[in-house]
């Protein structure tokens, strides 16, 4: 294997590109040597350490958890990412959805969520979801929490999940529902009608749609929508109050 590149490495011994990387970062170093050599290098002391702390996993551990105790481990970082995606996203998402945030390929996050079903983590059901303001049926995955599924989360670090690209000064799709009078949800933009859009998220029945509104709104519009009939008192005004400190605080 000359040249010791990824794709050739992937195509001689028939493993990922992924795979065909690390095997190639490892040999690097005797890129130029015999074979025996290359294996000396590999068999050396120092190729043979424990390996590092898992970065998916929280450090340090309360003292309620074990490390050995921990069900991660038996996991690949792909099936963790996807279980990462899936604790952000507690109503659920498509394969599709999940493949965005968690940053694997889609065939990969399909592998991921068989296996995580084998052990009873997530679970599947056909459903409608909106797009926009239409329906579509589609297979929605969620998690189960399950006492096993939540033993697995109470182990595993909490990583933002890689955003779903949106038109930055737009309502995401999910959420265009909840306009269903006055203008259309698509020719809203927050830069001009941020008041609007948070009357309408925060003050609806839409939980997530009220928790991505309070968390991306700018903070002008958030302290408009706090001095509106209804917004003044009572838990929405304590969940104005809050975010309104919070990024007060933080700036």
């Amino acid at each position: 294997m000359d040249g010791l590149s990824a794709p050739r490495i992937a195509a001689a011994i028939d493993v990922s590109l992924v795979t065909a990387r690390k095997i190639a970062a490892v040999m690097a170093p005797v890129r130029d040597g015999s074979r025996s050599e290359r294996v000396r290098h590999m068999m050396s002391p120092r190729h043979r350490h424990q390996p590092a702390t898992d970065p998916w996993q929280i450090d340090p551990l309360p003292a309620t958890l074990r490390a050995e105790a921990s069900p991660l481990g038996s996991l690949s970082d792909g099936a963790k990412a996807v279980l990462n995606a899936l604790r952000a996203r507690p109503f659920g998402a498509t394969a599709a959805k999940l493949t965005e945030l968690a940053g694997v390929s889609y065939a990969q996050t399909l592998r991921c969520l068989a296996r995580l079903e084998e052990r009873g983590w997530v679970e599947a059901a056909k459903t409608s979801i909106h797009h926009g303001y239409e329906l579509r049926r589609a297979i929605v995955w969620s998690l189960s929490w399950s006492d096993g599924c939540m033993h697995a989360l109470s182990y595993l670090r909490d990583r933002p999940t890689r955003p779903v690209e949106e038109i930055p000064d737009r309502v995401p799709r999910r959420f265009w529902r909840n306009f269903w009078s006055g203008a259309s949800a698509d020719t809203l933009r927050i830069s001009q009608h941020g008041l609007h859009i948070a009357e309408t998220l925060i003050g609806g029945h839409d939980a997530s749609a009220r928790a991505w509104a309070l968390a991306n709104l700018p903070t002008p519009a958030l302290r408009e929508c706090r001095t509106l009939r209804g917004f003044e008192t009572d838990w929405l005004a304590e969940l104005l109050d809050q975010e309104i400190t919070r990024r007060a605080v933080a700036a």
